[in-house]
């Protein structure tokens, strides 16, 4: 059997390959290690709120009662709840949840992209989606990106099966129930369910519009209502999107000219620097090859003429959700923009760009075709060569792509390699900068040395209360130093990392003002990060 053969009719063999290559690059590219960023942390603390009972849905970082929890909603804590109760605070079995997402990914997209195309451009397509390094980096991450790809490729792939007719059946239903999970994994799967009625009402398929709306807000409130009670808004992002910048609330708001600008701004910065990430690696050197800029930004051309083209004929859920939440994202803040936020709409920027490629190599070839007519006859058997040469357009396309993801892959994974076989041998920060090093070396330090009760100012609170134990603080970015020192001298520690701006911005400032409020209980090997006592909180060891 050749391979042609094998792809028209073997296509579930040759889709559970493709999961099984998938598979083998998380694998080779997995971090055992914790991630530095907040978000990974929260996900186990809120997973370890819903085992215990009484608190709910709730964090115990800041002095006092725990708080109820309203900007994650509940759904991720919950697929690594069960984990957390066998196995604790285990970051590898944990990390395995993103890797089986992915990979059911990898298996969804080869049914969602098959439909309408033959099999070696599909084959191309799928195998462009299952290498790529944007949706492998976050298959070992605690993270909600890799639930958020899932559900809502599944919803979409339902959603192309369940038709035009107004009866609404399994394919209905089982979008419907994908797009609510997509919800209360990512609270922008909101625009999911908005995109699907949006679709229903532009095609003025009542029954479904009604059905969905009525059902899907039915499932969703609970939670925008729980918010409401708890918070007094519907979302905590809100004010977030409207700041200037979210590390500066002191510049303000921004008005609409400011939105506008902003909108340009985060378009242009996604497509030449965080879509080269998600289509060779988010830490990887290849990312800044302009290369692979011009790679990336032919594939935003790409993509806007085909939801172009696509909108003409009138848009569907897939368009429609596409569109919104780059929309979302291209007005979030500037200052915090990141690859992740493009990790579940990798499948449609393939989808478009290689159906935009082939509609583009359609016309080119129907131009040509038309001039060579005005000159002699058609020979026969053109129209089918000219076919043929536009199924092999979106071919060259995902194997440019696919390409470019193993190269990549393969720079990457021997010093990924090296990294497990340290971090295996018993280094602990194998991988990390010098500066993350100090940071965990202080926060340890301050786990074995400080009471129970001692709370700690520190810039990553979330991270540090995983690792330490401790009650945390945030300093408030502000340049007043008095309203800095208010909040830092409500706690018995401060300390003072080597990673972050913020902190030689606002922190140190404060603590210089007043030095003789505060003296040294503990201080790594460079890059320094110091462990402060606050004096009347804590006796100094050395008077």
């Amino acid at each position: 059997m050749t391979f042609s053969d094998l792809l028209r009719t073997r296509p579930g063999w040759v889709a559970a390959g493709l999961v099984a290559l998938h598979i083998v690059l998380c694998a080779a590219l997995f971090d055992p290690k914790i991630h530095t960023g907040g978000d990974s942390v929260t996900y186990v603390l809120l997973a370890e709120s819903i085992l215990e009972t009484g608190d709910g849905y709730s964090l115990s970082l800041e002095p006092g009662p725990p708080e109820p929890h309203t900007k994650y909603p509940p759904g991720y804590p919950l697929f690594l709840a069960p984990l957390v109760a066998l196995f604790g605070r285990n970051f590898v079995v944990l990390k395995l949840v993103s890797t089986l997402f992915t990979a059911g990914s990898v298996a969804v997209f080869c049914a969602f992209a098959r439909r309408g195309r033959e099999p070696l451009p599909w084959f191309c397509l799928a195998l462009a989606f299952a290498v790529s390094p944007g949706v492998i980096d976050y298959s070992r991450w605690m993270l909600s990106e890799a639930p958020f790809l899932f559900f809502t490729l599944g919803s979409l792939w339902m959603l192309r099966e369940d038709g035009r007719g107004s009866g609404t059946g399994r394919p209905f239903w089982l979008a419907l129930a994908a797009s609510v999970m997509s919800f209360y994994v990512r609270s922008i799967g909101a625009l999911l369910l908005v995109a699907t009625s949006l679709s229903y009402l532009w095609r003025r398929q009542w029954r479904k519009f009604l059905v969905h709306g009525f059902v899907g807000a039915g499932l969703t409130i609970p939670w925008l209502v729980r918010s409401r009670l708890v918070t007094g808004t519907t979302s905590s992002y809100i004010e977030e999107f409207l700041l200037e910048n979210v590390y500066t609330p002191e510049s303000g708001y921004l008005d609409f000219l400011g939105m506008v600008g902003r909108f340009f701004e985060n378009g242009r910065l996604y497509a030449t620097r965080e879509l080269p990430r998600a289509l060779a690696g988010s830490d990887s050197a290849w990312a800044a090859n302009p290369l692979v800029t011009v790679v990336a930004v032919v594939v935003c051309a790409l993509v806007l003429w085909e939801l172009v083209r696509r909108f003409r004929k009138g848009p569907g859920a897939a368009e429609l959700y596409f569109v919104l939440t780059c929309a979302a994202i291209m007005l979030f803040q500037t200052s915090v923009n990141d690859v992740r936020y493009l990790v579940p709409l990798i499948p449609l920027f393939l989808v478009y760009a290689a159906d935009g490629i082939a509609t583009l190599a359609g016309g080119v070839r129907r131009k040509a075709g038309t001039a060579r007519g005005r000159k002699r006859p058609a020979r026969a058997g053109a129209s089918a060569r000219g076919a043929a040469g536009r199924s092999l357009a979106p071919v060259y396309l995902a194997l440019i792509l696919a390409g470019l993801a193993l190269g990549a892959h393969a720079a990457r994974i021997p010093l990924n390699l090296d990294m497990i076989v340290r971090y295996s041998a018993g280094d602990r920060y194998a991988g990390y900068h010098p500066a993350w090093r100090t940071f965990f070396d202080a926060a340890y330090w301050v786990e074995e040395n400080t009471p129970e009760d001692a709370v700690v100012t520190v810039r990553k609170p979330r991270l540090f209360n995983a690792l330490a134990d401790r009650r945390v603080r945030l300093y408030p970015y502000s340049s007043d130093a008095d309203s800095v020192l208010q909040v830092v001298q409500t706690t018995d520690y401060v300390l003072i990392d080597a990673i972050f701006g913020t902190t030689r911005q606002y922190l140190v400032p404060a603590v210089q003002q007043e030095p003789e409020q505060f003296f040294i209980v503990h201080q790594t090997e460079a890059p320094v990060t110091l462990v402060l006592g606050v004096r009347d909180a804590v006796a100094p060891q050395n008077p």
